[in-house]
């Protein structure tokens, strides 16, 4: 089996760095801006202590409950999808044998998997706004910054894909 990352290449392999560290940047930065959500959290419960949300004076307690119900419903939905879509577009960039192309798709496979990594902490914060159930953003905020470890880009796996070979733990 020949290496689609050949060491003879310098040109690609300073591609597949460049790619690289641009990837992780994005996924630092999302991070970073997890920690923002948990700042503005924070700072709102400070300031309104005690803190219901700011809409929770219009729902009845049902109506919370609901709400709660389809936010993790809608997280837990997200995350199987995460894990289907980044699994199976992993194994069809590992058989393109062009290795722009697939770098290129690889690229854009990790920022969306990173961006939706995100959006739990983003639904636990507009619940924590609107109803005020702060535990249940740090639960999303913590769901939000594991997916973001998971899924944040190594340098091995990547080139073990453009290898054409599974990386060792195909998440």
């Amino acid at each position: 089996m020949t290496s689609s990352v050949p060491a003879g290449d310098p040109a690609f392999l300073e591609r597949l760095r460049r790619a690289f560290r641009g990837a992780s940047l994005l996924g630092l930065a999302q991070i970073g801006g997890l920690a923002v959500f948990l700042i503005v959290g924070e700072i709102i419960r400070a300031k309104k202590r005690p803190f219901f949300g700011f809409l929770s004076s219009s729902l009845t307690s049902e109506n919370r409950i609901i709400l709660r119900y389809a936010f993790f419903a809608a997280a837990v939905a997200l995350i199987l999808l995460l894990r289907f879509l980044h699994g199976r577009r992993l194994r069809v960039i590992g058989a393109i044998d062009d290795r722009s192309a697939a770098l290129s798709r690889l690229f854009d496979l990790t920022v969306l998997t990173l961006c939706l990594a995100e959006i739990p902490a983003l639904l636990g914060l507009i619940l924590f706004l609107i109803a005020g159930y702060n535990r249940d953003f740090y639960i999303l905020l913590f769901v939000s910054l594991f997916l973001l470890f998971m899924y944040l880009p190594r340098l091995k796996n990547w080139e073990d894909i453009l290898e054409h070979r599974p990386p060792a733990c195909p998440l």
